[in-house]
């Protein structure tokens, strides 16, 4: 097998496990300029809202000779990663991208606010390597294997929570030197320390910055960000010492198997519900709305797509067997951003449905004293026959005349006199 055939491997690897957690309209694998000169610009390349992740894919084959394998691949994905964002967005041209299922785009380099580059190195076999790089002009790189890459994007399979790690694991790890030892010690052979003894003498230096050296894998690293409420080790964070040993093998094995956080990934299962949701019925008709809706949604992290979720299920079970023409109605906010539910009969008029809801958001944006600076509608009738749903953006107090037109429909329809706000009680991880 030639490089180019490991290489798109290695790349439709990383493109499925993104595809699966993240939802493939945000990924763009393989993009290239499409209005210039056709040269793909990095591996993968995930574009969501003003956040964007730039992914480099290096697949070639470890044969236990340390320095020539991250000059063939660390060193040519960080040129890579380097390239792209500046092709991307220095470049004095506009650049047009496409997606596997859309048309060519112009990508939007002016709505860009967060950055983040990733090296996925999927060779197996490897002892020890950097916990993280920069590029030339500074801007910290997460560099991960092929086991991290896979558990990370599978347990943290949401964008804000993938991007949450990443922020704080650059946080903490900028301006310092970081090695990580994902093997067994009994798998560390003679000549791997000796490789291992070189390769300290050229980069562990305290004169430069602070050396860290980790023992365990990525995901023992995860494990014990999960558990200790999403923070890493404190001795990190301390700059007393120039070099610090961290040994955190096993962690990961030892987090699988409580019982907290096996009843937290089954109480998760109800979560999906909702990616399914923007899935089947927001992104079935892309256009600009569709998209800003969609991406609102998928803005929640799992947790709070969890309570999200089961809260909107039991409130169609407690509606579902309702006679007459009544539109029911919750609502809660989630810093900042309201959601609401409704459900309406069936064979309610589709314009009096259209009304109602119209009214139900501005009612709870008056009734709640304008809580929320955005209102997500989701509405649907029995047996989930139709949903309606929509996005109401940048929420600013209305005029009186508007507020005392709402508050005249809202007594006229009997509405608030039994408001319903369903409220967050839940727990990430179950006591």
């Amino acid at each position: 097998m030639n490089s180019t055939e490991k290489g798109n491997i290695g790349e439709d690897f990383v493109n499925e496990i993104a595809f699966n957690s993240f939802i493939e309209h945000w990924c763009y694998p393989s993009p290239k300029d499409e209005n210039g000169d056709k040269k793909e610009i990095c591996d993968l390349l995930i574009l969501f809202g003003d956040k964007l992740i730039i992914i480099s894919v290096k697949n070639y084959e470890f044969k236990d000779f340390y320095s020539r394998y991250f000059r063939r691949t660390i060193d040519k994905a960080v040129k890579q990663i380097y390239g792209a964002e500046r092709k991307l967005l220095k470049s004095k041209t506009d650049i047009f991208i496409k997606h596997p299922k859309r048309d060519i785009e112009k990508f939007p380099k002016e709505k860009i606010k967060e950055i983040y580059r990733v090296i996925v190195n999927l060779g197996e076999g490897v002892r020890f390597y950097p916990f993280n790089k920069e590029t030339k002009d500074e801007k910290f790189i997460t560099l991960l294997d092929k086991e991290a890459f896979q558990t990370i994007v599978s347990e943290l399979d949401t964008i804000p929570d993938f991007l949450e790690y990443l922020g704080k694991r650059e946080e903490l790890f900028a301006n310092k030197t970081a090695t990580i030892m994902p093997g067994e010690e009994e798998d560390f052979p003679v000549e791997t320390a000796k490789q291992f003894f070189e390769y300290s003498q050229k980069n562990f230096k305290p004169a430069d910055n602070q050396s860290i050296l980790i023992s365990g894998t990525e995901h023992d690293l995860l494990a014990h960000y999960l558990k200790n409420e999403r923070t890493f080790p404190e001795q990190i964070n301390s700059d007393e010492f120039n070099g610090i040993f961290i040994q955190l093998d096993g962690t990961w094995e030892n987090f699988n198997k409580r019982k907290q956080v096996k009843q937290k990934r089954e109480l998760d299962r109800n979560s999906y519900f909702l990616d399914e949701l923007v899935k089947r019925e927001v992104l079935n008709n892309i256009n600009e709305n569709s998209i800003e809706l969609a991406t609102a949604i998928m803005s929640f992290d799992r947790f709070n797509r969890r309570i999200i979720s089961e809260n909107f299920l039991q409130f169609y079970d407690s509606y579902k067997n309702s006679k007459g023409n009544y539109l029911a109605r919750r609502y809660a906010d989630f810093n900042g951003v309201g959601i609401v539910f409704a459900f309406y009969p069936e064979k309610m008029p589709q314009e009096m449905v259209n009304n109602l809801l119209s009214i139900a958001l501005d009612s709870f944006c008056v009734y709640s004293n304008y809580k929320s600076k955005s209102m997500i509608l989701i509405a649907t009738t029995i047996d989930f026959k139709q949903f309606k749903m929509g996005l109401m953006k940048d929420i600013e107090p209305f005029s009186k005349d508007v507020e005392l037109e709402i508050r005249k429909n809202v007594e006229l329809l009997g509405w608030f006199k039994n408001h319903q706000e369903f409220k967050i009680t839940n727990k990430e991880y179950p006591d």
